[in-house]
């Protein structure tokens, strides 16, 4: 096991991520314990069937079990056997049940119904097992695979507009990008967002058997994610052929008729929701070989209304149209028994969700200036062998493999196309800038009410990303007790291979009246100009590494020890090579009859870094990859910097000057500012401009380190009627090691002016100890930013979680759940005078969440991450139209100074 500890884990979660655990004791009719008793499991849907033998304290355990329900039979020679039918198992538990044999009478064996216990009496984490039952019959409006989640204590949903359903959910104080998705045990999250919109490609809800979600002290097979784990399990076939076909759907004919339209004799636009689909499963060899499919296909048209001033006409004429979203989801499952000891499974899923005139009313855009967004492809690849070695061992490997193709731009960018639906792989099809001259492209025409020629928002993030898990389970009778140790290695690779976001790529010109631009008029020309120029793509590949050690120690029938050790290594983290985590805790089952337990523990947790700081560390470089030419740039490097408006310029006034696009009122590039610009880019890709923008640079620091989170509890939970249980736990997450972008240029206040002053390359960089390029190290900076792990972020969090829940029995289940928590020490400021100054979306909605959760009051706004109200999560850039500059390279300039 110290070998295993070298090698590491990158998918955050190996191990058992998608089975379960049965364990328990044979007892006589005496209640003295039974050496030697084989116990049979067997899965009642496939029969697929497991055996251990019971050691000298009559204890035995059956690790890495499907779940599902199963019968278990007890056989000992000179008893009678004794067998117990629909024992439900569910995932990520570990169920303890007790056996008693008689001895041999005039019966051969006995045959009663199992009672599934309430209690998990040897575990000490903190967590919900959401069933099949609740998936099939609870009410789910947009058909959200986790929306039951909002029932389980310690999760608190980040509403969506208009919907509860498919939003975010934050565990225990942690940032809702810290949650991390397994599906049939293996790695599902995305790599954009991490856990903050569910898994990469939905399991919609027919494929969904069940799912466990774990919010505090699980253990040490779980790592790389300080959040919530949610353990999801797919539907696999058994030998029964099943099936289901439905259809739902919504259409907006008893809504009243818009205003506007109605005052103009016209209908609401059609407008709805179709949802389709079927699944089917059966064996292809009875006992041996299964198979599960599903097919759900959404459509969705969502009405838009716009009224422009009539003074836009005929560019901008009022009108009505609908934003289509159509995604086709596919899902298929083998299951193939190979003999006794050796299971394979393999799992494919798919979803393409195309949007077309996406956000246009938000946008007020006329139909030319609509944005498409085409996710081409959420794929999810997986591949398991279970095997058993010996009475004692079993090992499990997984390979897995994540995919997206998520493309959003303006028309032109999409090649051409027959069809609206993403149904069809012809459909939208992205061509990028293949061809194409983002110069020619024509740019967007922002007026004050309203947006004309083309969408200047651009985004192409292709994710491929690989993962590796072996996972071995050792029994071991003695040493005090009995042992199920485990132990774990995994690697993955994740890569955006590219990720590209661009704002004002094809240029911005901004006017100041809704008149239409007419090239013999100078009252209709823009007074601005803004166009992004460069590298818009870049590769970022990281690698992540770990391994884990585990033994549940069941010192008796009453008490059981989880201990762990977990190592966390990731390429992309620069200080930060020794994160071993320990893991602690311990189950009491007070009076041993498995109605009372006393839960606690104490662990310690690690964070990977986000790929979008790496992704933005790409970005925004010292010698600038990407910078914009704004024409209100005014020469004043104390202020803006120098790139690359200078005084007496005459190519700013060239850029004010368009020319007139073949469509009537829509201004283009001059073939003079093309000129200028073509030279100017060629400058820029040769890298020969300092990033001394407003924004500034954003560099690494070698000292950052990964962030890591000291989690602990301690609780009661009490089994108070037949299938009901109550728990009270008190839980405390302290988080240390956190980062964020801070302005290292940033010096003290002037009180004349109300804003801060600039320390210059001699403050920030004295003897240039960051070892910076010598060409920036002449060059004027407004802001240098660095991404720092400081302890002014460190959060303290602690709270108090109840929950009620009744098991489904007697035709009915139900969960009250209650959590509370008083603020702790908040983010205490980097500096007196102002909160910690930070940069980028993530770190902003990593701060802001902080406070909230610390009850202090809101900083900044949260990023905008919305769901498309039908279940799947539409993973987009929401970039409104600017007349700030290239939003992308400076999102918090407002509360930076």
């Amino acid at each position: 096991m110290l070998v295993l500890l070298l090698a590491a884990s990158a998918s955050p979660a190996v191990a058992q991520g998608g089975r379960a655990e049965l364990n328990g004791t044979v007892l006589d009719q005496g209640k003295a314990v039974l050496p030697g008793v084989t116990v049979t499991v067997t899965h009642e849907g496939t029969g697929q069937s497991r055996q251990a033998v019971t050691g000298g304290e009559g204890r035995f355990v059956i690790p890495t079990l499907m779940p599902g329900t199963y019968t278990i039979k007890a056989e000992l020679q000179g008893f009678e056997t004794t067998i117990r039918t629909g024992l439900v198992m569910g995932v990520g538990q570990e169920l303890t049940v007790s056996l008693t044999l008689n001895l041999s009478g005039v019966r051969e064996e006995v045959t009663v119904t199992a009672q599934t216990p309430v209690i998990e009496t040897t575990a000490s984490n903190i967590g919900t097992n959401i069933t099949s039952s609740e998936i099939d019959n609870s009410p789910s409006a947009n058909r959200s695979q986790f929306s039951l989640m909002q029932t389980i204590p310690g999760l608190v949903p980040t509403l969506q507009v208009g919907s509860f359903e498919g939003g975010q959910f934050s565990a225990n104080g942690q940032a809702t990008t810290n949650n991390l998705f397994l599906v049939d045990g293996q790695y599902d999250n995305d790599s954009r967002l991490g856990g903050s919109q569910g898994t990469q490609a939905r399991v919609t809800l027919d494929a969904m058997a069940e799912y466990q979600v774990q919010t505090h002290q699980y253990g040490a097979e779980y790592g790389g994610s300080t959040g919530v784990v949610v353990n999801a399990v797919t539907r696999s076939g058994t030998n029964r052929v099943s099936g289901r076909l439905f259809e739902y759907f919504q259409s907006n004919k008893l809504q009243a008729t818009d205003y506007f339209l109605k005052q103009a004799g016209e209908e609401n636009p059609e407008s709805g929701s179709n949802v389709v689909g079927g699944s089917i499963g059966g064996p292809i060899l009875k006992n041996k070989l299964f198979y599960f499919g599903n097919f759900e296909y959404d459509r969705a048209h969502e009405a838009a209304n716009l009224n422009f001033p009539a003074i836009a006409a005929p560019l901008a004429v009022s009108y009505s149209t609908t934003t289509n979203f159509t995604g086709p989801n596919s899902f298929m499952r083998f299951d193939h028994q190979v003999n006794g000891n050796n299971s394979l499974s393999f799992r494919w899923t798919r979803e393409r969700i195309l949007t077309v005139n996406d956000s246009i009313e938000n946008d007020l855009a006329i139909l030319d200036a609509a944005r498409h967004e085409n996710d081409s492809g959420d794929q999810v690849i997986s591949f398991s062998w279970a095997s058993v070695l010996n009475n004692r061992t079993t090992n499990e490997v997984k390979v897995g493999h994540v995919r997206e193709n998520l493309l959003q731009g303006p028309r032109a960018l999409f090649g051409d196309t027959d069809s609206t639906s993403a149904f069809f792989d012809h459909s939208w099809k992205f061509i990028g800038f293949h061809g194409l001259e983002p110069f020619d492209v024509g740019p967007q025409n922002s007026h004050p009410d309203y947006l004309a020629g083309n969408r200047n928002t651009y985004a192409q993030n292709i994710i491929r990303d690989i993962t590796v898990d072996d996972s071995l389970t050792w029994l071991k009778s003695g040493w005090g007790g009995e042992h199920t140790v485990k132990a774990g290695v995994s690697f993955s690779r994740d890569a955006a291979e590219p990720a590209g976001t661009a704002a004002n790529f094809i240029g911005n010109f901004t006017f100041p009246t809704d008149r239409p631009f007419n090239a013999v008029d100078p009252t209709t020309y823009p007074f601005r100009f803004q166009l992004a120029m460069g590298q818009f793509d870049f590769n970022v590949i990281d690698h992540r590494l770990g391994s884990y050690v585990s033994d549940k120690w069941t010192v008796n029938n009453r008490l059981t020890l989880n201990l762990g050790l977990r190592y966390d290594w990731q390429g992309a983290t620069p200080a930060d090579k020794n994160a071993f985590g320990p893991r602690l805790g311990f189950a009491y089952n007070v009076a041993g009859d498995g109605k009372t337990l006393v839960r606690g523990g104490i662990g310690k947790v690690f964070q990977y870094t986000q790929t979008p700081i790496l992704i933005t560390l790409a970005q925004r470089q010292v010698i600038a990859p990407t910078l914009a030419y704004d024409t209100a740039q005014v020469t004043s490097p104390a202020t803006t910097g120098t790139f690359p408006v200078k005084a007496g310029d005459p190519n700013a006034t060239a850029c004010l000057n368009p020319a007139a696009a073949s469509k009537s009122g829509v201004a283009v590039i001059s073939s003079a500012c093309k000129a200028f610009l073509v030279g100017l880019r060629s400058q820029v890709l040769a890298g020969g401009f300092v990033n001394s923008v407003t924004a500034g640079p954003i560099i690494d620091s070698p000292d950052r380190q990964m962030q890591h989170t000291w989690a602990f509890s301690f609780g009661v939970k009490r089994e108070i009627a037949k299938d009901m249980a109550v728990s009270i736990d008190y839980v405390g997450n302290r988080g240390r090691d956190l980062t964020a972008v801070i302005d290292i240029n940033e010096g003290p206040m002037n009180p004349a002016t109300g804003r801060v002053t600039r320390l210059g390359m001699s403050g920030f960089n004295p003897n240039n100890v960051l070892n910076l390029p010598a060409a920036a190290l002449n060059a004027t900076f407004v802001q240098f930013n660095q991404e720092q792990t400081r302890p002014e972020f460190n959060t303290d969090f602690n709270s108090l979680e109840v929950e009620l829940e009744k098991r489904f029995s007697t035709r009915w289940s139900g969960r009250v759940s209650y959590t509370g928590h008083r603020p702790a020490a908040g983010l205490r400021p980097v500096r007196a005078r102002q909160p910690p100054c930070v940069r980028h979306e993530h770190e902003r909605a990593a701060v802001e969440g902080s406070r909230r959760r610390n009850g202090l009051p809101p900083l900044l706004g949260l990023p905008d991450q919305r769901d498309d109200r039908r279940g799947h999560q539409r993973r987009r850039h929401e970039q409104r139209p600017s007349t700030e500059g290239p939003r992308r390279l400076d999102v918090a300039d407002s509360v930076c100074g």
